[in-house]
């Protein structure tokens, strides 16, 4: 599993780095927009494409942020806990955010797909929504694998959960 593992990491990172030009790509339109709006030509669709934009950094980013454990944990009490229970608790998060991701990755196929049939674009430059989704679901799936990897590392002793010293 570990060569399975790698790519998957290294996939994560290649995600991230799409998750960061979207966020210099945001940055730079907003600047464009604000500056030619000076001179009374704004960017038309700016919003619409912020937005786009914005939800694929947000979804784009989740794996390699669950890669490299850097969300934000309240552990203190866990902490205090022994090693035996703190490796259930990490189990049992694990497996309730696998649930949890795995439900968003269903449910944005289904929407997307639905958005898909009726047609619905944005307002101003009738972009589709569908194709965001998908992107979306996507990512989420690549989370819950990488979620998955953890647990099963965890459980099978090769890791240890991040808050165990």
């Amino acid at each position: 599993m570990a060569p399975f593992s790698k790519a998957i990491r290294r996939f994560s990172v290649i995600l991230n780095w799409f998750a960061g030009s979207c966020l210099i790509g945001m940055a730079g339109l907003t600047c464009t927009d604000v500056v030619l709006r000076l001179f009374g030509h704004p960017v038309l669709g700016a919003y619409e494409i912020v937005g786009f934009l914005g939800t694929a950094v947000a979804s784009l980013a989740v794996a390699y942020t669950t890669v490299e454990r850097g969300h934000v944990a309240v552990s203190i009490l866990v902490m205090r806990l022994s090693h035996r229970l703190q490796v259930i608790i990490h189990q049992i998060t694990h497996l309730l955010s696998i649930v949890l991701f795995g439900l968003l990755t269903v449910e944005c196929i289904r929407f997307g797909n639905d958005l898909k049939v009726s047609g619905e674009t944005s307002l101003t430059l009738t972009l589709p929504f569908f194709p965001l989704l998908y992107g979306m679901s996507f990512s989420f799936l690549i989370v819950c694998i990488v979620l998955w990897l953890d647990f099963w590392n965890v459980l099978t002793g090769k890791e240890k959960p991040w808050y165990v010293p």
